[in-house]
């Protein structure tokens, strides 16, 4: 068994800068969605207390529409970390996305073999029953792992199962959103997030 930490990433709005897809697609198929409606659906599970509203038959012409526009650019600025994380930590994504285009363009981008487990909405609509599944599958105490997301929503269903959340604000949510669910640390650029990932683990190698 091997003795690396787990290091779990959001997929939209951290590993993909996505933002600007889905507000869009979001535009195309929601029923009248404001920006205030867009940012408050990611305050909380988005299947249990949407704020956005699809009429009937709209989610799959939301996936078939986001999977489209999503490509390797997205990607590219995470691309870099990501490679690095994966020679010192065991790697997951739990997304609300869907799996496919997901698996799509991290095949596409040379990134596939970087995570152990890549958990969208056809694993479970709960992120907290997808974190449990990681936690059970390798024995793992929540303490021993990190989350790194960009939403309100993600950092609540974290700390529900008790695992550390870094924040960061170039994705979905600002600061001020952010900082309502108390996570480990907020920051600002990938490079705070390597750094603070290092900081953790260290701190529980020592203890």
């Amino acid at each position: 068994m091997s003795n690396k930490y787990h290091l779990i990433f959001d997929f939209d709005g951290v590993i993909g800068d996505t933002f600007d897809i889905l507000w869009a697609v979001s535009q195309q198929h929601a029923t009248d969605p404001t920006l205030e409606d867009f940012l408050a659906h990611h305050d909380g599970n988005v299947y249990e207390e949407p704020r956005l509203q699809f009429p009937m038959g709209a989610q799959d012409l939301f996936v078939g529409a986001y999977t489209e526009r999503l490509g390797p650019s997205h990607v590219q600025m995470a691309t870099p970390h990501i490679k690095h994380l994966a020679s010192e930590y065991i790697l997951h994504i739990v997304s609300s996305n869907a799996e496919a285009p997901l698996l799509a363009v991290l095949e596409e981008s040379g990134l596939r073999a970087c995570f152990a487990s890549v958990y969208g909405m056809e694993t479970h609509r709960s992120k907290v029953a997808k974190f449990k599944m990681i936690l059970t599958s390798a024995k793992l105490d929540p303490s021993e792992v990190l989350f790194v997301t960009d939403t309100l929503g993600d950092v609540r269903e974290a700390a529900v199962v008790g695992i550390s959340t870094i924040a960061e604000t170039f994705g979905f949510h600002n600061r001020e959103r952010l900082v309502q669910g108390n996570p480990y640390k907020i920051v600002d650029t990938w490079d705070e997030i390597m750094s603070e990932v290092e900081t953790f683990f260290k701190e529980k190698s020592i203890s």
